[in-house]
């Protein structure tokens, strides 16, 4: 069942004009239903059977079902003291003999039908004002419970006051007679409110002069047979059977308010002769037969002609969205500046075909059913003839990549996406990019659609920007071998230019000062001391700007004495594991590992806060690897990713040269997990592949979290 809407928001708006109306609208308002409820119980009593007074048809169900549908709650106790009201004003009119006690359970029983009726249809009908077959059916559900509970208490009234009539028979004539009274006049009126006051859900007016024709012939054979004597059917033409033709006609030709009003109609004139022993189920002697087999051939009438008049409209309805839905999808497709085409299998193919069978079978069963301007201009730029637009052929640009990715598009039930491919243009070369997407139906492709956009501009800007970004790499690499020339250049004017003339000053200090007297010789004491500062801090310098063996002896002297000078100045400890053969590695390689090994240890000396780290460089043929770890604080490397680069050489830095050099770096490590960094270096046949593929990634091996790479 679906869920109710809001009471407040039910009916085609009807409920917030009647609450924001003043008093004196409502007063009136309340009295026309006054008025109109008398003119349909008025009504009713006309249509009953003339020799028991057994009730055809009840009208003013209708009419209190809709008043209590189309009005706020707060305010049914008013709608239904004025039915209440008007049926024992005018019980008291007619009866002779009128007594509250007597007459007031008919009017309670009618109150009971429209409040049960009104009160579930509320429930289940979410959108009365949209036409549908479901809200026809939770309808006549609705009214058909509200006149079952009625029927209780009226047919228990009606037993009592007959004295001795069957409980069952009454029950069955006063649930009849309510629910074929809202079954003919709440359509009605639900028709023409929404015509009036939701136009958006109404359905366009029918011609007039075929509502007069069809009307009319509806009416003229309705007193035809309903006001002919029992005896006189002598054709079928005298038979229920032609109304019901006449009926579906309608159904089909006029929109659910005029159906329903001319279906009223029909009832209520069927209702009329019936009642006065008339028509063609007068000829039976019970009253109750008679009667019941009135009101079953009106209900056939009402209930077949409600049904279809809005099955159809909702099928007008849905063809129209789709014809809609259809236009502006081809509109959309036809001016789309991507080319869309799709192709049609003519016998479908089995997707657990080997891959030959299924190429095979492409070229044999494949067409171009559809495409835009776009796709045949892309033919036409391939030069093929225009014939040849339908064709599907493997052969041409748009189709290769398919074929070529068929096997790994089947697994994806022939879908792929990203593929490219590219079309001469006189000397131009048009790019495109292209996706498929895969139809399978029963287990078998039916077809497949392709899209392809154009982006040559985009491929020309990134081929720009590749050649740019090379360009700044060669600059760096560039930048980088003169700043190390310059280092080492320097390093090497320090040592034998200032270097030198420092040792010299000395000794010249220390053979003065031994010819020198007392007092001189103690002022050159002093001097000969701050020589030596200053031959230390050159010689810093000189170790800064050049490490001392790392040109001349190689990788592993360099080390060694970096962890010498690390443990003097920083009082820290590094255990190295390197080997002793590093003839395979070359100079600049040397140096960028050495760097990249000073950083790493900086980085432990700053943050780890540890006092030891281990440092293990490897070798194979084919790469040099390169582990700093500590047991330090660690640090969340995910997230640094994010924050802005720190100053200096720092870890970006490191992974940047890393990179430039056509290796790899992880780092694996956590909050209070210490830290562990791994560094790869392609070597000799390895790294000259690296280089020729130009690899985007910098490091891979994120492992459950704990990898973070760069």
């Amino acid at each position: 069942m679906t869920a109710a809407a809001p009471d407040d928001q039910r009916g085609p708006n009807l409920r917030h004009y009647i609450m924001g109306l003043g008093l004196v609208r409502r007063v009136v308002l309340f009295s026309a239903f006054a008025l109109v409820y008398l003119l349909a119980v008025l009504a009713g009593l006309s249509l009953r059977e003339n020799t028991e007074n057994l009730t055809i048809i009840w009208p003013a169900a209708g009419l209190l079902f809709m008043a209590l549908l189309m009005t706020p709650r707060r305010l049914w106790i008013w709608v239904v003291a004025l039915q209440v009201a008007v049926e024992l004003s005018v019980s008291a009119f007619h009866s002779d003999h009128f007594t509250i006690l007597e007459y007031a359970p008919y009017a309670l029983a009618n109150s009971l039908d429209g409040i049960v009726g009104a009160s579930i249809a509320s429930r289940i009908m979410v959108d009365p004002q949209i036409p549908g077959i479901k809200n026809v059916l939770r309808f006549i559900a609705a009214v058909a419970i509200g006149a079952a509970a009625s029927a209780v208490v009226g047919a228990f009234a009606a037993a009592h006051a007959l004295g001795g009539a069957h409980y069952l028979r009454e029950w069955q004539l006063w649930w009849a007679g309510n629910w074929l009274g809202s079954l003919c006049i709440a359509p009605v009126l639900m028709g023409w409110i929404i015509r009036f006051r939701a136009r958006e859900f109404s359905a366009p007016p029918a011609p007039a002069v075929e509502i007069m024709l069809i009307g009319g012939a509806l009416l003229a054979m309705t007193i035809w047979v309903f006001s002919a004597p029992p005896s006189r059917i002598t054709s079928i033409l005298d038979m229920p059977f032609s109304i019901l033709a006449l009926i579906v006609v309608a159904a089909f030709r006029f929109p659910p308010r005029w159906s329903a009003l001319l279906a009223a109609a029909v009832a209520l004139l069927a209702s009329y002769y019936a009642s006065r022993n008339l028509g063609p189920f007068a000829g039976d002697p019970s009253a109750f037969v008679r009667v019941g087999a009135a009101q079953l051939n009106i209900a056939a009438i009402v209930v077949i002609n409600f049904m279809l008049t809005v099955v159809l409209l909702e099928m007008r309805n849905a063809f129209s969205q789709l014809r809609t839905s259809e236009e502006r999808y081809r509109s959309f497709i036809e001016q789309s500046s991507e080319a869309v085409w799709r192709v049609e299998l003519d016998v479908p193919m089995d997707p657990n075909l080997r891959l030959a069978d299924q190429i095979a079978w492409l070229h044999a069963h494949a067409y171009v059913a559809e495409s835009n301007l776009s796709y045949l201009r892309l033919n036409r730029q391939l030069g093929l003839p225009e014939g040849d637009a339908r064709l599907w052929r493997a052969d041409v640009p748009w189709s290769a990549p398919f074929i070529e990715h068929l096997e790994a598009a089947s697994r994806r039930g022939y879908s792929m996406d990203g593929l490219q491919f590219s079309v001469s243009s006189g000397s131009r070369q048009i790019t495109y990019i292209t996706g498929f997407r895969g139809v399978i139906e029963a287990g078998k492709l039916v077809r497949v659609w392709g899209v392809a956009r154009e982006v040559t501009e985009l491929v020309e800007l990134s081929d720009r920007l590749r050649q740019q970004q090379d360009r700044l790499r060669q600059y760096a690499r560039e930048l980088v071998g003169a700043e190390e020339r310059a280092r080492r250049a320097t390093a090497v004017d320090l040592h034998d230019g200032i270097g030198q003339q420092l040792v010299g000053l000395a000794m010249t200090l220390d053979a003065v000062a031994g010819r020198a007297t007392p007092e001189m010789r103690l002022l050159l004491g002093e001097a000969t001391h701050t020589v030596r500062e200053v031959q230390s801090i050159a010689q810093r310098v000189i170790a800064d700007l050049s490490p001392p063996g790392l040109y001349e002896l190689g990788l592993e002297p360099a080390l060694k004495w970096l962890i010498v000078y690390m443990r003097s100045k920083d009082n820290f400890q590094v255990e190295l594991s390197i080997p002793a053969d590093d003839a395979a590695i070359d100079l600049d390689l040397r140096v960028l590992v050495f760097k990249v090994i000073r950083e790493l240890l900086r980085n432990v000396v700053k943050h780890s806060g540890v006092k030891a780290a281990k440092v293990t460089v490897t070798h194979t043929p084919k790469e040099l690897r390169v582990v700093v770890e500590d047991l330090g604080v660690g640090f969340e490397w995910q997230l640094s990713l994010f924050e802005p680069r720190a100053h200096g050489f720092g870890l970006w830095s490191v992974a940047d040269r890393v990179r430039e050099a056509a290796g790899e770096m992880t780092v694996d490590t956590g909050p209070g997990r210490g830290c562990r960094v791994t560094v790869v270096f392609p070597l000799g046949e390895a790294k000259a592949a690296t280089r020729t593929t130009k690899p985007q990634r910098v490091a891979s091996g994120l492992r459950s979290g704990r990898f973070g790479t760069l």
